[in-house]
Protein backbone atom coordinates (compact mmCIF):
# COMPACT_ATOMS: atom_id res chain seq x y z
CA UNK A 1 0.00 0.00 0.00
CA UNK A 2 1.61 3.59 -0.97
CA UNK A 3 1.26 7.12 -0.16
CA UNK A 4 -0.36 8.31 -2.82
CA UNK A 5 -0.49 12.16 -4.66
CA UNK A 6 -3.78 12.57 -2.53
CA UNK A 7 -2.56 11.51 1.15
CA UNK A 8 0.42 13.23 0.71
CA UNK A 9 -1.53 16.76 -0.35
CA UNK A 10 -4.40 15.68 2.15
CA UNK A 11 -1.76 15.20 5.07
CA UNK A 12 0.44 18.53 4.13
CA UNK A 13 -2.95 20.68 4.02
CA UNK A 14 -4.99 19.26 6.64
CA UNK A 15 -2.19 18.35 9.48
CA UNK A 16 -3.27 14.93 9.81
CA UNK A 17 -4.21 11.95 7.63
CA UNK A 18 -5.53 8.14 8.40
CA UNK A 19 -4.76 5.12 6.78
CA UNK A 20 -7.85 2.50 7.30
CA UNK A 21 -6.84 -1.12 8.21
CA UNK A 22 -2.67 -0.36 7.77
CA UNK A 23 -1.68 -2.25 10.46
CA UNK A 24 -1.98 -6.23 10.24
CA UNK A 25 -4.98 -7.53 12.84
CA UNK A 26 -2.54 -10.35 13.63
CA UNK A 27 0.01 -7.97 15.25
CA UNK A 28 -2.97 -5.83 17.12
CA UNK A 29 -4.19 -9.67 18.49
CA UNK A 30 -1.24 -10.65 19.58
CA UNK A 31 -0.88 -7.25 21.49
CA UNK A 32 -4.21 -7.37 23.08
CA UNK A 33 -3.50 -10.76 24.09
CA UNK A 34 -0.19 -9.61 26.09
CA UNK A 35 -2.55 -7.03 27.79
CA UNK A 36 -5.02 -10.05 29.01
CA UNK A 37 -2.12 -11.90 29.77
CA UNK A 38 -0.05 -9.61 31.87
CA UNK A 39 -3.71 -8.10 33.20
CA UNK A 40 -4.32 -11.12 34.57
CA UNK A 41 -1.24 -11.10 37.27
CA UNK A 42 -2.97 -8.07 38.62
CA UNK A 43 -6.54 -9.65 38.61
CA UNK A 44 -5.56 -12.88 40.54
CA UNK A 45 -8.10 -14.32 38.23
CA UNK A 46 -7.95 -17.47 36.76
CA UNK A 47 -10.69 -16.44 33.91
CA UNK A 48 -10.41 -16.61 30.17
CA UNK A 49 -11.69 -13.52 29.15
CA UNK A 50 -13.51 -14.05 25.98
CA UNK A 51 -11.98 -11.30 24.01
CA UNK A 52 -10.38 -7.87 24.10
CA UNK A 53 -14.04 -6.67 24.62
CA UNK A 54 -15.00 -8.75 27.06
CA UNK A 55 -16.73 -6.46 29.41
CA UNK A 56 -15.63 -8.55 32.50
CA UNK A 57 -11.99 -7.69 31.69
CA UNK A 58 -12.41 -4.41 31.28
CA UNK A 59 -15.18 -3.99 34.23
CA UNK A 60 -12.08 -6.11 36.61
CA UNK A 61 -9.46 -3.56 35.05
CA UNK A 62 -11.29 -0.51 36.71
CA UNK A 63 -11.97 -1.94 39.71
CA UNK A 64 -8.18 -2.47 40.09
CA UNK A 65 -7.35 0.97 39.48
CA UNK A 66 -10.64 2.39 41.72
CA UNK A 67 -9.23 0.03 44.74
CA UNK A 68 -5.15 -0.16 44.19
CA UNK A 69 -4.11 2.33 41.60
CA UNK A 70 -0.41 1.48 42.59
CA UNK A 71 -1.15 -1.82 41.04
CA UNK A 72 -2.82 -0.53 37.88
CA UNK A 73 -0.08 1.69 37.59
CA UNK A 74 2.44 -1.39 38.06
CA UNK A 75 0.73 -3.09 34.98
CA UNK A 76 0.55 -0.14 33.03
CA UNK A 77 4.60 0.65 33.33
CA UNK A 78 4.56 -3.06 32.90
CA UNK A 79 3.05 -3.05 29.01
CA UNK A 80 4.99 -0.09 28.11
CA UNK A 81 8.46 -2.38 26.70
CA UNK A 82 6.53 -5.31 25.73
CA UNK A 83 7.97 -6.99 22.53
CA UNK A 84 4.34 -6.73 20.73
CA UNK A 85 4.06 -2.71 21.26
CA UNK A 86 7.62 -2.70 19.49
CA UNK A 87 6.90 -5.64 16.43
CA UNK A 88 3.74 -2.66 15.39
CA UNK A 89 6.10 0.29 15.60
CA UNK A 90 8.74 -1.37 13.72
CA UNK A 91 6.13 -2.39 11.19
CA UNK A 92 7.99 -2.20 7.18
CA UNK A 93 4.48 -1.11 5.98
CA UNK A 94 4.07 1.36 9.44
CA UNK A 95 7.37 2.44 8.82
CA UNK A 96 7.18 2.73 5.21
CA UNK A 97 4.16 5.40 5.09
CA UNK A 98 5.79 7.59 8.09
CA UNK A 99 8.67 7.61 5.74
CA UNK A 100 6.87 8.69 3.24
CA UNK A 101 4.76 11.56 4.89
CA UNK A 102 7.79 12.90 7.33
CA UNK A 103 9.80 12.52 4.02
CA UNK A 104 12.56 11.31 6.02
CA UNK A 105 14.70 7.77 4.85
CA UNK A 106 14.30 5.91 7.37
CA UNK A 107 17.55 6.28 8.79
CA UNK A 108 17.25 9.78 10.12
CA UNK A 109 14.32 8.79 11.79
CA UNK A 110 14.68 8.82 16.03
CA UNK A 111 11.60 7.99 17.86
CA UNK A 112 10.34 8.48 21.52
CA UNK A 113 6.99 8.70 23.61
CA UNK A 114 5.97 5.23 22.74
CA UNK A 115 3.09 4.34 24.86
CA UNK A 116 -0.21 2.24 25.36
CA UNK A 117 -2.47 4.25 26.76
CA UNK A 118 -5.47 3.39 29.01
CA UNK A 119 -7.90 5.43 29.65
CA UNK A 120 -10.68 5.12 32.00
CA UNK A 121 -14.32 6.41 31.36
CA UNK A 122 -14.84 9.44 32.94
CA UNK A 123 -10.63 10.23 33.36
CA UNK A 124 -10.01 13.44 34.14
CA UNK A 125 -6.67 12.63 35.57
CA UNK A 126 -5.25 11.63 32.89
CA UNK A 127 -6.76 13.45 30.09
CA UNK A 128 -5.02 15.76 27.87
CA UNK A 129 -6.18 18.90 26.62
CA UNK A 130 -5.98 20.57 23.57
CA UNK A 131 -2.06 20.92 22.65
CA UNK A 132 0.39 20.21 20.43
CA UNK A 133 2.92 17.41 20.35
CA UNK A 134 5.92 20.25 19.57
CA UNK A 135 5.39 21.71 23.13
CA UNK A 136 6.18 18.30 24.47
CA UNK A 137 9.10 16.91 22.64
CA UNK A 138 11.65 19.10 22.10
CA UNK A 139 14.53 17.14 19.55
CA UNK A 140 12.95 19.46 16.69
CA UNK A 141 12.60 23.15 17.18
CA UNK A 142 10.51 22.85 13.59
CA UNK A 143 7.54 21.11 14.70
CA UNK A 144 6.85 19.91 10.86
CA UNK A 145 10.16 17.74 10.65
CA UNK A 146 8.89 14.46 11.79
CA UNK A 147 5.55 13.12 12.99
CA UNK A 148 3.32 11.70 15.49
CA UNK A 149 1.60 8.46 15.03
CA UNK A 150 -1.63 7.68 17.05
CA UNK A 151 -3.26 4.13 16.31
CA UNK A 152 -6.48 2.81 18.23
CA UNK A 153 -6.03 -0.91 19.38
CA UNK A 154 -9.70 -1.29 19.89
CA UNK A 155 -12.63 -0.06 17.50
CA UNK A 156 -13.76 3.41 19.14
CA UNK A 157 -17.23 4.52 18.51
CA UNK A 158 -17.93 8.39 19.95
CA UNK A 159 -19.05 7.10 23.26
CA UNK A 160 -14.83 5.54 23.77
CA UNK A 161 -13.13 8.60 22.50
CA UNK A 162 -11.29 8.90 19.29
CA UNK A 163 -8.68 11.19 18.92
CA UNK A 164 -10.07 14.96 18.62
CA UNK A 165 -7.75 16.82 16.01
CA UNK A 166 -8.11 20.39 14.98
CA UNK A 167 -8.06 20.41 11.11
CA UNK A 168 -5.75 22.35 9.50
CA UNK A 169 -4.35 23.64 13.19
CA UNK A 170 -0.71 23.24 11.96
CA UNK A 171 -0.42 25.79 9.56
CA UNK A 172 -0.48 28.16 12.59
CA UNK A 173 2.76 26.82 13.33
CA UNK A 174 3.80 26.33 16.84
CA UNK A 175 2.14 28.23 19.80
CA UNK A 176 4.53 29.01 22.44
CA UNK A 177 2.35 31.16 24.44
CA UNK A 178 0.58 27.47 25.60
CA UNK A 179 -1.10 27.30 29.31
CA UNK A 180 1.33 25.32 31.50
CA UNK A 181 0.20 23.27 34.37
CA UNK A 182 0.48 20.34 36.82
CA UNK A 183 -1.69 19.27 39.55
CA UNK A 184 -0.54 15.97 41.54
CA UNK A 185 -1.39 12.76 40.12
CA UNK A 186 -2.73 15.07 36.75
CA UNK A 187 -0.87 14.29 33.22
CA UNK A 188 0.91 18.14 33.04
CA UNK A 189 -0.98 20.15 30.23
CA UNK A 190 0.60 22.40 27.61
CA UNK A 191 -3.23 23.87 26.71
CA UNK A 192 -3.70 26.28 23.91
CA UNK A 193 -6.78 27.87 23.32
CA UNK A 194 -8.41 27.07 20.63
CA UNK A 195 -10.95 29.74 20.44
CA UNK A 196 -13.75 27.82 18.31
CA UNK A 197 -11.56 28.50 15.05
CA UNK A 198 -10.88 24.87 13.79
CA UNK A 199 -13.31 22.45 12.50
CA UNK A 200 -13.10 19.47 14.97
CA UNK A 201 -12.24 15.73 13.97
CA UNK A 202 -13.75 13.44 15.24
CA UNK A 203 -14.58 10.20 13.92
CA UNK A 204 -15.01 6.60 14.82
CA UNK A 205 -11.78 4.61 13.99
CA UNK A 206 -11.34 0.60 14.22
CA UNK A 207 -8.75 -1.52 15.46
CA UNK A 208 -5.54 -1.15 12.87
CA UNK A 209 -6.30 2.12 11.80
CA UNK A 210 -3.35 4.67 11.87
CA UNK A 211 -3.59 8.34 12.37
CA UNK A 212 -0.50 10.23 11.40
CA UNK A 213 -0.10 14.16 12.67
CA UNK A 214 1.79 17.12 11.92
CA UNK A 215 3.78 18.17 15.59
CA UNK A 216 1.99 21.10 15.34
CA UNK A 217 -1.46 20.45 14.53
CA UNK A 218 -3.48 20.75 17.68
CA UNK A 219 -5.23 17.92 19.21
CA UNK A 220 -6.72 16.38 22.35
CA UNK A 221 -7.73 13.50 24.02
CA UNK A 222 -11.00 11.54 23.13
CA UNK A 223 -13.89 11.93 25.60
CA UNK A 224 -14.04 8.39 27.19
CA UNK A 225 -18.05 8.46 28.21
CA UNK A 226 -18.41 4.69 27.68
CA UNK A 227 -17.97 1.63 30.27
CA UNK A 228 -14.94 0.13 28.59
CA UNK A 229 -11.24 1.29 28.62
CA UNK A 230 -10.11 2.89 25.87
CA UNK A 231 -6.62 1.61 24.47
CA UNK A 232 -4.30 2.96 22.09
CA UNK A 233 -0.53 3.00 21.07
CA UNK A 234 1.00 6.40 19.88
CA UNK A 235 4.66 6.93 19.19
CA UNK A 236 6.47 10.47 18.10
CA UNK A 237 8.73 10.62 15.04
CA UNK A 238 11.82 12.78 14.83
CA UNK A 239 14.79 13.89 12.29
CA UNK A 240 18.00 12.23 13.71
CA UNK A 241 19.93 14.00 10.96
CA UNK A 242 18.44 17.87 11.84
CA UNK A 243 22.15 19.61 12.34
CA UNK A 244 19.74 21.23 15.85
CA UNK A 245 18.87 17.58 17.08
CA UNK A 246 18.33 17.59 20.75
CA UNK A 247 19.83 14.36 21.92
CA UNK A 248 18.20 13.12 24.83
CA UNK A 249 18.55 10.17 26.95
CA UNK A 250 16.10 7.82 28.71
CA UNK A 251 16.62 6.87 32.41
CA UNK A 252 15.18 3.55 34.08
CA UNK A 253 12.97 4.60 36.91
CA UNK A 254 11.32 1.03 38.58
CA UNK A 255 7.77 0.91 39.97
CA UNK A 256 7.99 1.83 43.39
CA UNK A 257 4.73 -0.98 44.10
CA UNK A 258 6.56 -3.46 42.50
CA UNK A 259 9.66 -3.16 45.02
CA UNK A 260 7.54 -3.00 47.92
CA UNK A 261 5.64 -6.39 46.89
CA UNK A 262 9.42 -7.89 46.62
CA UNK A 263 10.49 -6.86 50.23
CA UNK A 264 7.58 -8.25 51.87
CA UNK A 265 8.58 -11.05 49.93
CA UNK A 266 11.95 -10.84 51.61
CA UNK A 267 13.46 -11.16 47.91
CA UNK A 268 16.95 -9.16 48.35
CA UNK A 269 16.45 -5.94 45.98
CA UNK A 270 19.70 -4.30 47.58
CA UNK A 271 21.33 -3.93 43.98
CA UNK A 272 18.60 -2.07 43.02
CA UNK A 273 18.55 1.75 42.31
CA UNK A 274 15.54 3.22 44.74
CA UNK A 275 14.02 5.92 42.37
CA UNK A 276 10.46 7.17 42.72
CA UNK A 277 8.55 7.69 40.31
Amino acid sequence: MKIDKKQKNDFKDNGYLVIKKLINKKLIKKLQKTIIDRSKQYLNSPKNFKNFYDKSFHSSLINLKKKNPTRFGSLYDSLQKCLELYSIILDKKLLSKISKLSKLPTGNISFNGENIRMDLPHDKLHYVDWHQDRAYYFQNRDGNKGLVCWIPLMNMKKNLGPLKICEKSHIDGFISNYKKSRKKNFSTQRKIETKKKYKIINNNVEEGDAFFLSKNTIHASGNNTSHLLRFSLQVRIHDLMDPNYLSFRHSIIYNQSDIKIMKKKRINISDIEKISI
